[in-house]
């Protein structure tokens, strides 16, 4: 997914103007990493679909980059990368629902 930033940010000498965040390329031992990492700071997640620090910390973690880069970014670049990690995280869970229902449709919940 590419997002393209309203404020450059530099990573390692270079300015980005876009972020092209692999998130499919992440597993869930990359998500539990994530978490579990988060956690032993002290920081407590109440829910990881809309904690910021979580969300950050899985788009640094699928970019390679330390999270303080990420964090440092404008508040609409953050507010965006946050969201479009969010969507790809919930909608993912949606969609494999609606499969689920597609493939056996007199199941009942």
């Amino acid at each position: 997914m590419k997002i393209h930033l309203k404020k450059a940010i530099i990573h390692k000498g270079n300015e980005l103007h876009t972020l092209d965040i692999p998130l499919e390329d992440l597993t869930g031992n990359d998500l539990i990493d994530v978490e579990e990492q988060i956690l032993k700071t002290g920081n407590p997640i109440q829910s990881t679909d809309f904690s910021r620090v979580y969300l950050i910390s899985v788009a640094a973690r699928a970019l390679h980059m330390p999270v303080e880069i990420l964090k440092q970014m404008g508040a609409y670049d953050f507010a965006r990368v946050v969201s479009e990690v969010r969507n790809f995280l919930t909608l993912s869970d949606s969609e494999e629902e609606l499969t689920e229902e597609s493939a056996n449709p007199l199941a009942t919940s």
